[in-house]
């Protein structure tokens, strides 16, 4: 059995029938969009990055979350590819 950090050990991937990166995340902050920024800033539990929410997405994904924030929920985080910090859907886990 090979050796991972426990964060590793958290984030999961999953093969979507949809295209796309699917995660199963925990969010830690989500910052306010600037007047000059069309996005949310969000980072989450396991991941060093900050990730992009476009200001015109669904609200329910605003809403889920804030809710995973709020409760340290797992939530399923879509993106296009690996590469990008940019949220495409979120979902309940």
């Amino acid at each position: 059995m090979a050796w991972c950090s426990p964060a590793a050990a958290i984030q999961k991937k999953h093969v979507a029938a949809k295209k796309g990166i699917v995660n199963t995340m925990i969010v830690i902050s989500i910052g306010p969009p600037d007047k000059d920024m069309p996005y949310f800033t969000v980072i989450f539990r396991v991941s060093q990055r900050a990730y992009k929410l476009p200001n015109d997405a669904n609200p329910r994904y605003l809403k889920l979350l804030k809710e995973s924030e709020k409760n340290h929920t797992p939530i399923l985080v879509r993106r296009a590819r690996e590469e990008s910090d940019v949220i495409v859907s979120v979902e309940k886990t």
